[in-house]
């Protein structure tokens, strides 16, 4: 893929942004760790966190990795 391309792709993946809003339950043994790159709020063990994906699917994957980060 040569540079033209790569410009061109990331500006269509940029214009097709959309937020989602992910709910989950808190595991016990969540901890924050570092920055929160997300909208996130919680109300005991549930949160709900903004996330701008091109799909549910991709968000709820952000969701999960960040997730893993906080073990």
């Amino acid at each position: 893929m040569n540079s033209i391309e790569l410009t061109n792709n990331l500006i269509d993946r940029a214009k097709n942004l959309q937020e989602f809003t992910v709910s989950i339950t808190l595991p016990e043994d969540f901890r924050f760790n570092g920055l929160v790159p997300f909208d996130f709020s919680a109300n005991g063990n549930k949160a709900k966190i903004k996330v701008f994906a091109i799909n549910v699917d991709e968000a709820n994957d952000k969701v999960s990795k960040w997730l893993e980060t906080c073990k």
